[in-house]
């Protein structure tokens, strides 16, 4: 008997190549983990079962009605490139889960807005490298099932996040610092967190924090 893994696709950055983090963690998770490229994605799509937007370089401040003042590696050919996908996702009711810059995507797409540098306007945390903090989620959201907790710890590592909620999005984390941390859309297939769950499963699972292997088990389940 052939089993037929999900596919799950993973836009490329601006270089074209592979993130292989995530492609393992899809991989790992039980499904098949396809690279999608601006010449290519349109004739994939109808294989696919989810879409995952991975981590990157900053959204363009113009998609949400601001000047650049801290933004970097801004490279508008991606941002239109991700937000046409997303709407090709949509329009075919494929689940999508964002991660990091993924995220904040998905709240520019639906109308919200980011802090372009978290350190500097609100003074919280430096983003250059993995931050290990407490976070605390809804009681009724799909991540207190996952993890059998209010309270989990999870990775960040970013200088952006999300400051005025897109209308259709739900927050469902908040980092101990008050950062949104995790939204889920209020009527779609949609899921975005902040933080790396690539980076705390399978080989790189640690004790410190949850194991993001569960997280990706969950999106595949959505697909």
């Amino acid at each position: 008997m052939v089993i037929l893994l999900k596919k799950i696709g993973i836009v490329a950055g601006s270089n074209g190549l592979p993130n292989h983090n995530y492609h393992n963690a899809v991989q790992g998770s039980g499904a098949e983990a396809v690279t999608l490229l601006p010449e290519t994605w349109l004739s994939l799509l109808p294989q696919l079962d989810g879409i995952l937007f991975p981590g990157g370089d900053d959204l363009n401040p113009a998609l949400y009605g601001q000047e650049n003042t801290d933004s970097e590696g801004v490279d508008d050919a991606l941002d239109r490139y991700e937000i046409t996908v997303l709407e090709a996702a949509l329009a075919r009711h494929l689940p999508v889960l964002g991660i990091c810059r993924g995220h904040q995507l998905l709240n520019v797409a639906f109308g919200g807005t980011l802090w372009q540098d978290v350190n500097r306007q609100i003074h919280t945390r430096d983003g250059s490298a993995d931050r290990i903090h407490g976070s605390r989620v809804e009681k009724s959201s799909f991540l207190s099932r996952l993890y059998g907790d209010e309270h989990i710890v999870v990775n960040s590592s970013h200088h952006q996040a999300i400051h005025q909620l897109a209308p259709d999005l739900r927050a469902i984390q908040y980092s101990d610092d008050g950062l949104i941390e995790a939204v889920v859309h209020k009527t779609l297939p949609v899921f975005g967190v902040q933080w790396h769950p690539e980076r705390t499963c399978l080989a790189f699972a640690r004790p410190d924090t949850v194991n993001g292997l569960a997280l990706f088990r969950y999106f595949l389940e959505q697909c």
